[in-house]
């Protein structure tokens, strides 16, 4: 596996927490790149910058709010103010709301989920593809990290689900405008701990809990599907089934899965079942 993105810079957003901190940790610490890192806690951005120890120098971050389009402007304009072309672009930021039914879901909810989860990566890509530069052996890179949730609808999650799947369809058009342009990747995790879940009391010892996979292993994943250059990667145990139940059985799958959670009695699913004893 060749190291493509050594000494490369490399823009990632959510890099503040959950799978992006530990993405951004091996990137700089193990593959020697550059990193620019995204968020909105710069508390979070100077833990993660101390942790690197010796290999700090290889990390800055900006502060500001993907969802905003404008955010994104002025932040393509300082790269080019500072002659700076990134060689990679990974679009990991992303929210996910509480377990609940759609009727139950106000629309600026699913606004601003949408906002985050799609047109964050919209704004990245209409801003910084532009100024992605490639060399002689590789050709300039851009990463959508989607969710599986985005192959196999996933009951109570219909706003994340319609969310990610937008993306993964962006995305896969992305790939065949810019064959033999860009290499384009289209990640796909299974249920991971990150931040997304750590402020749900209900999700401690839940069923979610059980199958989640921990955030550097599934970092550890990514990295190397990237390395690859894989164009498409559905990642963890769970990713893989639920992937595979819809694909066989594309209306009976989403229904066995959701049996499953039902089954499970888990109280993180508890306003999804609300009629039911969880």
């Amino acid at each position: 596996m060749r190291n493509w993105i050594k000494d490369k810079y490399v823009v990632l957003t959510g890099a503040s927490g959950g799978i992006g901190r530990e993405l951004c940790k091996l990137l700089v610490s193990k593959y020697g790149a550059n990193v620019i890192g995204v968020g909105r806690n710069e508390e979070k951005m100077r833990s993660l910058q101390a942790e690197l120890g010796e290999h700090a120098h290889r990390f800055s971050y900006k502060l500001f709010d993907v969802s905003v389009k404008e955010n994104w402007q002025a932040f393509a304009r300082e790269l080019q103010e500072k002659e700076l072309s990134p060689s990679l672009l990974i679009n990991n930021a992303g929210a996910f709301p509480t377990f609940r039914k759609l009727k139950d879901t106000p629309s600026e909810v699913a606004e601003r989920i949408m906002q985050v989860n799609y047109f964050s990566a919209v704004y990245g890509v209409e801003t910084i593809l532009p100024l992605l530069k490639g060399d002689k052996k590789d050709k300039p890179a851009l990463v959508n990290v989607s969710s599986c949730a985005a192959l196999c609808t996933v009951v109570g999650t219909g706003v994340y689900s319609a969310s990610k799947a937008a993306l993964k369809g962006y995305t896969e058009a992305l790939q065949l405008e810019q064959k033999g342009k860009t290499y384009v990747g289209l990640i796909c995790p299974g249920t991971t701990a990150t931040d997304l879940f750590s402020g749900d009391e209900n999700t401690k010892n839940s069923a979610l809990d059980l199958v989640a996979m921990r955030a550097d292993k599934m970092a550890k994943k990514i990295a190397k599907k990237i390395l690859k250059k894989k164009k498409r990667a559905v990642l963890g145990w769970d990713a893989k089934c639920m992937t595979f139940a819809a694909k066989i059985m594309p209306v009976k799958g989403p229904a066995l899965i959701c049996g499953i959670m039902k089954a499970s009695k888990s109280k993180v699913f508890k306003e999804v079942f609300t009629n039911e004893e969880v």
